[in-house]
Order: C-alpha cells, then sequence, then structure tokens
C-alpha cells in the first residue's frame, strides 16, 4: 500500500510542468545563497553548453555517407544530442541574463518549462543511447572509435549524469511520459522511413541493425524494449534525485548544528532545522 508520503509521486499533477519556484532551474543544488544565481554555477553552465554545442557541430560536419547524401537526422542519437544541446543552450540563457540584467530575471524565467522538458527528455534519452549503442550497435570493425563516437555515445552520458547531482531542480516519477512519447515518435519514423524506400548512411534498409521493419515481430519487440528500458532509466534519474536531495540534507543538518560545549560533550540534534524543499 502506498502510504501518504508517497502518494503525491503518484498523482496526475506530477505530469505537469509547473513550478512554485521558478528560479530553482537556475541555482545549483550546492551553492549558499538560494535566491540568486551564482556565477560559478553559470561558467558551469554556458561550458556545458560549449561542449555540447561545439561537439553538435562537428557532428554534422563529420557526417559521410556511401553516396555523399545527408543523413545525418535520421539517427535517434543524433536527435538526443540535438535535444541535449537545446536543453543546455535555454538553461544557459536564463542563467546568463538572470547574471548580466538581474531586472529580466522574471520575464526569462518563464522560459523554465520549456528548459524542463528539453531536460527530461534528454537525460534518459542520453543514457538509452548510450547504453544501447555500446552494447547491441557499436561494430569495431564498421565504426572507428575516434573523438566524435565517444562524444555523440559517451560524453552526452556523462554530461547528462553530472548534472543530475549538480542542478538544484525535481526529477518527476510521471515525467517518464515526455522521453517516451519521443521513443514512441522515433520509433513510428522509422517505420515510416523504411515504407518510403529510406536507406542508412551506408545504404542499408534500416538505420539500426536492430531496427529491420522487413521483420516487423522482431522490431516491434525491440522498440517496446527500448521504451520500457528508458521508463526504467527515468525511475533511476528520480533515485539519483532523492539521493541529490537526501545528501545535501545531510550536509546543511551538519553545518548548522551548535559546537558541543563541556556542559553537553555529545552535542544535541536540532530537531527544529529545516532544509529547503526543492
Amino acid at each position: 500500500m502506498v502510504g501518504p508520503s508517497w502518494k503525491k509521486y503518484f498523482s496526475l499533477r506530477q505530469v505537469s510542468l509547473a513550478h512554485e519556484r521558478p528560479i530553482t532551474f537556475i541555482l545549483s543544488q550546492w551553492q549558499t545563497d538560494r535566491n540568486v544565481p551564482n556565477i560559478k554555477y553559470c561558467i558551469y553552465r554556458v561550458c556545458v553548453f560549449l561542449t555540447f554545442f561545439v561537439s553538435w557541430v562537428f557532428s554534422i560536419a563529420n557526417e559521410k555517407t556511401h553516396d555523399g547524401s545527408t543523413k545525418w537526422a535520421i539517427y535517434l542519437t543524433n536527435w538526443g544530442y540535438t535535444i541535449c544541446m537545446l536543453q543546455a543552450l535555454s538553461v544557459s540563457i536564463m542563467i546568463l541574463i538572470s547574471c548580466i540584467l538581474p531586472k529580466r530575471q522574471g520575464t526569462i524565467l518563464t522560459l523554465y518549462p520549456v528548459y524542463w522538458l528539453l531536460n527530461i527528455i534528454a537525460t534518459p534519452v542520453a543514457f538509452t543511447i548510450t547504453v544501447i549503442y555500446w552494447t547491441l550497435i557499436y561494430n569495431a570493425e564498421q565504426a572507428k572509435l575516434d573523438a566524435m563516437n565517444f562524444l555523440v555515445h559517451g560524453c552526452n552520458s556523462i554530461l547528462m549524469y553530472l548534472d543530475l547531482w549538480v542542478v538544484s531542480h525535481p526529477v518527476k516519477i510521471f515525467h517518464f511520459l515526455y522521453p517516451l512519447a519521443l521513443s514512441f515518435i522515433y520509433a513510428i519514423f522509422t517505420y515510416i522511413y523504411y515504407a518510403c524506400g529510406g536507406v542508412s548512411k551506408d545504404g542499408t534498409p534500416y538505420i539500426y541493425p536492430i531496427i529491420k521493419w522487413d521483420q516487423p515481430s522482431k522490431t516491434t519487440l525491440v522498440c517496446f524494449s527500448v521504451m520500457v528500458f528508458m521508463i526504467l532509466i527515468h525511475i533511476c534519474t528520480f533515485g539519483m534525485y532523492k539521493g541529490r536531495l537526501y545528501i545535501y540534507e545531510l550536509i546543511m543538518s551538519r553545518k548548522t548544528l551548535p559546537p558541543k560545549s563541556p556542559q553537553d560533550p555529545k552535542g544535541y540534534d536540532n530537531t527544529g532545522m529545516t532544509t529547503e524543499t526543492v
């Protein structure tokens, strides 16, 4: 039976992209001042965006096909990486404007649902792409392990994982619906692309070797399995979010405890102390 404290995580309100404190989306979990953006966090956000943006541009420029045509946009890897780049861009814009033009902070923070949505999708999609690529798709004889390959299939997950522990905004369980929707849309796209006679950059009639629509039953099972895996990944990110809060509250409780005195060598628990719920 689900207890009262857990019922809130399974209500339809959890699908919403509304938050009572928008400034949360431009704060780091670990900064002391919870009311203004931190310059160090601003630098971090800009660096993450530049990493995504530069590698995103190079991934497009580095695209090679068997016939010289453009196939970059048909791959889930590039869909996911584009979303990673866009979420990094949106939060960088919000925090930069908030730092440079504080009076515009209220206006720019109206963009937080856009960033939140992109971030919600980007995180589990990045992890899913990394796991599936290196376990089921990568073939050392056909694809070389160069810097670009690592950036789009490895660095994406590293940066999104780091973000989970640095950001201040929450993860909601029911938000799994958003990355799930993207995976469903991509599955439909691959079928339509196949039905229209589309080919991969290598000239094969399938985009990925695990998605062959001439074997519909097998491919449908693969797509369904990937969707379930993505949901599980999202639940794991929720667990990491709760872990981040637990560590934060543990650190803050130790900082706010009074020093021990000779009259009270054991000190005492400040049971009245509370930390901000993010």
